[in-house]
């Protein structure tokens, strides 16, 4: 279980404070060694006691022993301290006399004091600027003696010497290892203890503070830019300096032992040694004691001769003897050797320790900043090997730098310095393939957790009796003699006339649960008919082909065509006049949001007209891979009363490897350059940055090995422009490793026209269908290796067996990954998936947090069928289809239809016969010859700006009313197509804007603010209607949101420095929308303002945490929600609450459907924001930055929305609680 994380207030008696974080099982002098190196008032006055409640606390209790409540902090008081006369020996000497004490135990606690003073030299060395070390060592082992002389006994100082651990330390487990009788280093006791002992090696750490010490130098050099200070901080070591530091810890113990036995290392033993070691899991060879050999050649070197030097100071020496030399030597070591007292041995120890640490520690600081201003991480063991070889720990000469510099790679490829390329063909199974990333590209850790998702078994039927002759033979004809059970089911159910919905898993054969009812029904009845509905071209041409070919086996004569928008004119009169039309939902998870509920309206429309003009009511059959509620949302989609669901999954799988991968930690000293207008250069601004190597490049990478290594592969990403870098990137490695499979990738995406391996950009803006037809049948046929795709390929279209997919950056919804990923595994075939994360929130939690991914539920699919707007587009629609009637249509549009049909009206789209009598029928009469033109089915908005090219008099593009101003008004830079233009005109009435290309150094950025007034939001906790137990507080309003446009700003494209700041005058706009938000409790607020926080950027922090939560437990897409943003210049009073809203007029029902799960999302945003190691005051994109802030990050605290949330969270549990207790009898 982890250990539970503190957070502590600390203030000096000068009013300074600080906020920090420490495990409830460290110590008071834990506490202090990390206020030392991160709070100013300790660094300066070393010597200082901390109280708490007027009591001074001692060092060796442990902070879980304090209990600390909200509001209270911890006091720093310095003192001086008293001129000792003795020198240290005598206090030694005087707390000695206290009591009888072991050899070992007086030996431990001198070799303590030299390890104090060893450390202090060492981190004056490193860094004289920033922190007196020695003071500061001092101070605190002057407080260790005096603590301990009165009140503790030696023995006591020597557990502290220890650590102050119990039982089982590696301390005690190294003593266990060396202490006589033992004669067998690697009986099967030692072997235990030493593989314990070794596996706690995982860091180059500071002895005094237990710090990485990579991290503490990050810290000491520029302050608060990293975060330092506790063992559970993070390590910043790559994973081959941790089997540097194992290799020397075996090593240096192995070599006590054999001192102790009176003999020395010789290659032959170390050899034997190893491989026993080996084969208990221990991965070192002796080219990693070469290594350090190399690195410390002072501490760890090879004696050719056959015996070593006689006064070797105590260092490791490797005997290069042969095997008849090799009794000899043994004998004569014993026979010239003395028996060495057993304190000795672990005082020499502990000095190879410390010696070895330093000057590894030295090599390793030189390479850091190698480069001056950029401090190098992560970095390879190779260009430590070098820098040592060529210019030794002290520095890497001048004449070299031109080499270093070749030597080091673009900031893009910097995590792949640690490995020469690979340049193998040799074919790889998926298992094989992630043991050879861990030990090539991954050698630096990047690979944080693999999770093996066992095989199924399939589940076989017999095809039923009662399908026809017809049917059975083209099923025979393709293969098929038996069915998966659920294929079985689902065909029963729709052949007896029910509606059917199949959530079964990618690739278990669910065309079959339509298809075959389909091909059935149409060859006994000719008039019956089939409607297949797919949310892509692409995949309904896949699934016209397999219903081709179950056709042509059989002897039905059935036509059928595809009638999308590529459909020419004279196909679509064919396809009206003689298709045979069941109508068929196929992935119905991807009709969600504003496409969802367009989509919920079109069916509403289909039935309706089925109804009233044919007299039938069709049968659906749903299909589904991925939701939690399959059942409920085909029924929101199609308004159907009853649906049978099938989702006993009878198909089989193989077993498949997830792999999360995380980029290596990169730290870089970022100048920027302030120009004036004139754009001459006035100072340079230098800001550290803390962040990980791209994932572009890295995902790169391993598309290329999987193509190496004979895998194919499907690179998911979740945009055209990613698709197309992952494409040019993995074309360059493998111009340089494999060029003769270069033309075995491509991208499939809409925007371009493929030739060979690249894509060159076409004018009409679209993939040309014979090129996407082209790239199907290539990679199926495995003439192309390897995609790099959009989540086009993410539907069931079937482009033969896959072997890998590859993940860059969380898709959305957990719902997405387990769909991308069921793409790979076909057939029963072990399969692998690779998730590469990028530094945002969500991914960088799952790398945290494992299991918080693969043990989620599949999130909900939900649509709004209530959406006012959407339904007026559909209602002139269906009313020029045929006349609506408020008696016989209200079953299919809603309560909403009245209102609806009255706004019509008045806006001039509908009118009625009063002749008819008081029934009204109304009938479409509106300027739109066919409305159904002018609805987008993927966008709410009907009202749009066009932007005009003035010189070409060309429609550039179309930006919905609510989205225009933020990028077209007088002044503002406009992009398109990689180009850039200047508006030149804004028509407000006209909706037009008017501009011309232009090369611009600059760009614009607006000045806006956004006000959400929420309908009944002054209600504390209002009632919520039709819910009998509500275990949240968070309500759900119509609300109007407002944005205010007031200016914008003119900035330089190099160094974003704002240069101008022009006002401007713009109309407000405002539509009626949904939100969601609940109250935050003064008492917070007060508890916020005490701590000198403040509560605006708080409320904003935490309003984008829970934003950034949204994704685990809803399916939507980043623009579906919006968080309310604070304006750093506005000093209005602003609501205490957390609130989300539908950035679209009319909303899209999400909000509705987040407010059950909003105490599950503020729980994970708090874990969110407690798991990051960023400052406590703007944050990083891992926690509370939100790349879509309309106030650009500014105003964010995130110390205070941690606060926040907290407290909310305890007004939940307590209001809930409450609830509990008065509904029990």
């Amino acid at each position: 279980m982890a250990e539970r994380q503190w957070k502590i207030e600390v203030r000096s008696l000068s009013g300074e404070s600080t906020t920090v974080f420490i495990s409830e099982n460290q110590t008071i002098e834990d506490l202090k060694l990390l206020l030392i190196q991160t709070f100013p008032p300790a660094s300066h006055s070393p010597n200082f006691h901390l109280f708490f409640q007027g009591v001074k606390l001692s060092l060796q209790s442990k902070i879980s022993s304090h209990t600390i409540g909200s509001g209270q902090f911890m006091v720093l008081v310095p003192f001086t301290k008293k001129v000792r006369q003795s020198n240290q020996s005598a206090t030694i000497a005087e707390v000695s006399n206290q009591g009888p004490v072991s050899d070992f135990a007086d030996s431990a606690w001198s070799d303590m004091m030299q390890d104090l003073r060893t450390l202090s030299n060492l981190s004056n060395n490193e860094n004289q600027t920033n922190l007196d070390s020695a003071n500061v060592i001092e101070g605190v082992r002057n407080e260790l003696v005096e603590e301990s002389s009165a009140t503790y006994p030696l023995e006591r100082k020597r557990k502290k010497f220890l650590g102050d651990k119990q039982e089982g330390s590696s301390d005690d487990l190294i003593l266990s290892i060396l202490k006589p009788p033992c004669k067998v280093f690697l009986d099967k006791q030692n072997c235990e203890r030493l593989t314990q002992v070794l596996d706690s090696v995982n860091c180059l750490l500071d002895v005094q503070s237990g710090c990485c010490i990579l991290l503490r130098e990050v810290s000491l050099a520029y302050g608060d830019a990293v975060p330092s200070g506790s063992k559970s901080s993070s390590c910043l070591c790559p994973a081959w300096l941790k089997i540097i530091m194992k290799t020397f810890t075996f090593l240096n113990i192995y070599s006590s032992f054999l001192q102790l036995q009176q003999g020395h290392i010789t290659l032959i033993h170390l050899k034997e040694v190893l491989d026993h070691l080996g084969e208990l899991g221990f991965q070192v060879g002796m080219e990693d004691i070469k290594h350090l050999s190399v690195l410390c050649p002072k501490v760890v070197h090879f004696a050719t001769s056959g015996m070593p030097p006689r006064n070797s100071g105590g260092n490791l020496i490797v005997i290069n003897s042969s095997t008849e030399h090799k009794e000899k030597i043994e004998d004569n070591n014993r026979a010239a050797q003395k028996q060495v007292p057993m304190a000795k041995i672990v005082s020499v120890m502990t000095k190879r320790e410390s010696s070895f640490k330093a000057h590894l520690w030295k090599a390793v600081k030189v390479l850091m900043h190698k480069s001056g201003n950029e401090m190098a991480m992560p970095f390879s063991l190779e260009d430590l090997l070098i820098a040592v070889k060529e210019g030794g720990a002290d520095g890497i000469p001048s004449g070299n730098k031109a080499k270093q510099e070749r030597r080091s790679r673009s900031a893009v490829s910097s995590t792949n310095s640690a490995q020469s390329r690979c340049h193998d063909t040799n074919p790889l199974l998926p298992l094989e393939m992630i043991e050879h990333l861990r030990k090539g590209m991954g050698c630096q850790g990047q690979m944080v957790h693999v999770e093996e998702i066992c095989a199924r078994m399939a589940i076989h039927v017999e095809i039923p009796d009662n399908l026809s002759e017809t049917t059975k033979s083209a099923l025979e004809r393709i293969g098929v003699t038996r069915l998966y059970s659920h294929q079985a089911e689902s065909i029963q159910a729709s052949l007896a006339g029910k509606n059917v919905v199949v959530a079964t898993m990618t690739s278990s054969g669910k065309s079959l649960c339509y298809n075959v009812p389909v091909l059935e029904a149409l060859s006994q009845n000719l008039l019956s008919c089939a409607l297949y509905l797919f949310p892509t071209k692409a995949l309904a041409q896949d699934q016209l082909r397999a219903l081709l070919t179950m056709k042509n086996k059989s002897d039905a004569s059935i036509k059928m065509g595809v009638y999308d928008g590529d459909t020419s004119k004279e196909d679509r009169m064919w396809l009206r006049d003689n298709a045979r039309l069941f109508v068929i939902i196929d992935e119905a998870h991807a009709y969600k949001g504003a496409f969802g509920c367009h989509t919920a309206f079109i069916l509403r429309r289909l039935r309706r007209l089925c109804h009233h003009v044919y007299g039938s009511d069709p049968s659906f059959i749903f299909c589904t891979a991925t939701s939690a509620n399959p059942c409920e949302h085909a029924m929101e989609l199609a308004n159907l009363p009853t649906l049978e669901l099938i989702q006993n999954d009878g198909s089989p799988s193989g077993p498949k490897f997830f792999v999360l991968w995380n980029p290596a930690l990169c730290i870089k000293t970022v100048s920027k350059r302030t120009a004036s207008s004139t754009n001459i250069s006035q100072s340079t601004d230098e800001k550290v940055t803390v962040r990980r190597s791209s994932p572009i490049w890295e995902i790169s990478c391993i598309f290329a090995e999987m193509i190496q290594h004979g895998l194919r592969c499907i690179a998911f990403c979740k945009s055209r422009k990613l698709c197309e870098l992952v494409l040019s990137y993995t074309c360059e490695i493998l111009k340089e490793t494999v060029p003769h499979l270069v033309d075995s990738i491509c991208a499939y995406r809409a925007g371009y026209i493929a030739q060979t391996h690249g894509l060159w950009c076409f004018d009409c803006g679209c993939l040309v269908e014979q090129d996407r037809r082209r790239i199907e049948s290539d990679f199926f046929s495995g003439k192309l290796c390897g995609i790099a795709a959009t989540n086009a390929l993410e539907l069931g279209i079937d482009v033969g067996h896959i072997d890998v997919t590859l993940h860059l950056g969380f898709p959305g919804s957990v719902a997405s990954l387990w769909q991308q990923a069921g793409r790979s595994g076909r057939r029963e075939r072990p399969s692998l998936a690779i998730y590469v994360a990028f530094e945002g929130p969500l991914d960088q939690y799952f790398m945290k947090f494992p299991q918080k991914l693969f043990r989620r539920p599949i999130e909900c699919c939900h649509v709004d069928a209530e959406n006012q707007q959407v339904l007026e587009q559909h209602l002139a629609c269906g009313a020029l289809e045929h006349p609506l009637n408020l008696l016989y249509d209200e079953k299919y549009f809603g309560s909403g239809l009245n209102s609806a049909i009255t706004s019509l009206a008045n806006r001039g789209y509908l009118s009625f016969d009063p002749s008819l009598g008081s029934s009204r029928i109304w009938s479409y009469i509106g300027h739109e010859k066919i409305p159904s033109h002018a609805v987008s089915i993927r966008a709410i908005e009907t009202e749009k700006y066009k932007v005009i090219d003035k010189r070409r008099d060309e429609l550039l593009e179309e930006i919905e009313e609510s989205k225009a101003f933020f990028q077209v008004y007088d002044g503002a830079v406009y992009m398109h197509q990689g180009k850039t233009y200047l508006v030149k005109d804004l028509d407000i009435s006209r909706k037009v804007a008017w501009c011309q290309e232009a090369d611009l150094k600059y760009y614009t950025k607006t000045r806006d603010y956004t006000d959400i007034h929420v309908v009944g939001g002054e209600i504390a906790y209002a009632t919520i209607s039709g819910i009998q137990f509500a275990r949240t507080t968070a309500q759900v309003h119509h609300c109007r949101v407002t944005t205010t446009w007031f200016g914008f700003r003119r900035i330089w494209k190099g160094s974003n420095k704002v240069f101008d700041t022009v006002e401007l005058s713009l109309p407000t706009y405002s539509y009626q929308s949904q939100a969601v938000w609940v109250r935050v409790p003064q008492s917070v607020k007060t508890a916020v303002e005490i701590h000198r926080f403040s509560f605006r950027a708080g409320l904003h922090a935490a309003s984008h945490a829970v934003l950034n939560v949204v994704p685990l437990y809803v399916i939507c897409n980043s623009s579906d929600l919006a968080p309310e943003c604070s304006n750093p210049h506005d000093t209005r009073y602003i609501p205490e609450r957390i609130l989300l809203y539908d950035p679209h007029p009319g909303g899209t029902g999400l909000s509705a459907q987040v407010r059950p799960h909003f105490t599950e999302l503020l729980t994970a945003a708090l874990e969110l924001l407690m798991s990051g190691c960023c400052t406590g005051d703007t944050g990083c994109p891992n926690c509370i930055q939100n790349l879509a802030c309309g106030e650009y990050n500014e105003l964010l605290h995130k110390d205070a929305a941690i606060m926040i949330i907290q407290g909310v969270l305890e007004a939940e549990e307590s209001y809930v609680g409450g609830h509990t207790d008065s509904s029990e009898p």
